[in-house]
């Protein structure tokens, strides 16, 4: 399937709803399983990753003690992925964990060799290194570990949320510079919120013995989804979007937008409702920022300066080679189509425009749903885009074409061809 956008107009305006935070989601859901507590998550995600979640838990409930392994497609979730696998460790029981195949090539040696420190059995059923993997639960008592923190910090936040529930806690030891350390934070804060015991210092992570009070939770937006429409008020006129729910206060390391897109022409005022994003300043005519701690939104930013022929530079980024699709080569590839002439300098990606552009676009989402969401709203600076496999962005955001159509700035058309 494709989708064919054609502008209607620059100028920008309604009203967004979106949904529970996917990140805050998946934690919950795991933080209620291991307290076996039936109390309600409020705005939980509807997307894929969620309810997918979901749907593994429940199967885990049934199998639970089961001599015959019980298989769990994790398809192409890394939370699920990561966060099953410490889970299921403490759960009696035997496990085999598979899914799509680019999840079979996203890493899992990391999360695995802290597992096996703590005594955990696991093997690998093919490929050293990463899914599918089997799994013979049992009670872990606990230790001190180190954890290569590298490349994601989901195999961080998957040990941490069972470190309650060991003999003797845990010390963890983070290795190297840890990446995504807002989503670590995130962790943190949703496990003392039930009672957790959790002390961050330096690189040491220490986690006393306890249990979960779990209470009923609402989740809040999601901010990694507010990316696109930021990116789609950078790029119109004078574009005004209201996005209700959102707070200063939220614990999503993502909230960084309102902070990044300043630099991009786009103000965040926050009402008692929510927050509103407008097109009233000129973007700079540099932008610079890490983004180690926010990979999710550089789909979204990166496409919002190589429209705007920004001169970037997005640094500590290398880590998104690791995600649903090789982010880097994907955007190098597809926003040269728009004239962007992006190069890899260590863990940076430096952004030129430049280059012959055609009437007529068509992105390759590969297979990813931030990049679906990223290029559409090119189609306020392009005269026709085509989107292939756009139903991809159900992984994240299955409401994100309604809402498009909503707001009635382009055509759109979707065709099977």
């Amino acid at each position: 399937m494709k989708f064919h956008l054609k502008m209607k107009s620059q100028d920008i305006s309604g009203k967004i709803s979106i949904g529970g935070s996917k990140s805050i989601s998946n934690r919950l859901l795991i933080i209620r399983s291991i307290a076996d507590s039936n109390i309600d998550i409020d705005n939980i995600s509807l997307s894929d990753d969620s309810q997918n979640l979901l749907d593994l838990l429940e199967k885990i409930r049934d199998g639970e003690k089961s001599n015959i392994p019980v298989i769990l497609d994790i398809k192409n979730t890394g939370t699920a992925a990561r966060f099953l696998t410490a889970y299921l460790t403490t759960i009696e029981g035997a496990w085999f964990i598979t899914g799509k195949d680019r999840m079979r090539q996203r890493p899992m040696n990391g999360l695995v060799d802290a597992l096996l420190e703590l005594g955990a059995n696991i093997s690998y059923a093919e490929k050293t290194g990463f899914i599918p993997i089997k799994i013979t639960g049992a009670n872990l008592r606990g230790n001190e570990i180190s954890i290569d923190v590298s490349q994601t910090s989901q195999f961080l936040s998957a040990i941490m949320m069972i470190g309650p529930y060991l003999e003797e806690g845990i010390r963890i030891r983070m290795q190297n510079k840890p990446v995504s350390m807002p989503y670590v934070e995130m962790t943190r804060i949703l496990m003392q919120q039930f009672n957790a015991s959790v002390n961050i210092s330096s690189n040491i992570i220490d986690i006393k013995p306890s249990h979960y009070k779990f209470r009923r939770i609402t989740v809040e937006p999601d901010w990694s989804s507010a990316s696109y429409w930021y990116e789609l008020i950078a790029l119109s006129k004078d574009g005004k979007i209201e996005l209700p729910g959102f707070s200063k206060d939220s614990i999503q390391g993502d909230s960084i937008l309102a902070e990044v897109y300043e630099n991009l022409g786009v103000t965040t005022t926050y009402t008692n409702d929510g927050i509103v994003i407008e097109r009233n300043l000129e973007p700079k005519s540099m932008f610079s920022f890490d983004f180690s701690g926010s990979p999710d939104i550089v789909p979204s930013v990166l496409t919002t300066c190589a429209a705007l022929e920004i001169k970037s530079e997005f640094k500590n980024i290398s880590h998104l080679k690791h995600k649903e699709s090789d982010r880097i080569n994907a955007l190098t590839i597809e926003l040269r189509k728009i004239g962007a002439i992006i190069t890899q300098s260590g863990n940076n990606l430096i952004l030129k425009s430049g280059g012959k552009l055609s009437n007529k676009i068509n992105f390759d989402t590969h297979n990813d749903h931030r990049m679906a969401m990223a290029f559409a709203p090119l189609a306020l600076k392009f005269p026709e885009i085509t989107i292939d496999n756009p139903y991809v962005v159900n992984k994240s955001y299955p409401e994100y074409w309604d809402e498009i159509k909503k707001l009635n700035f382009a055509f759109l058309k979707l065709t099977t061809d």
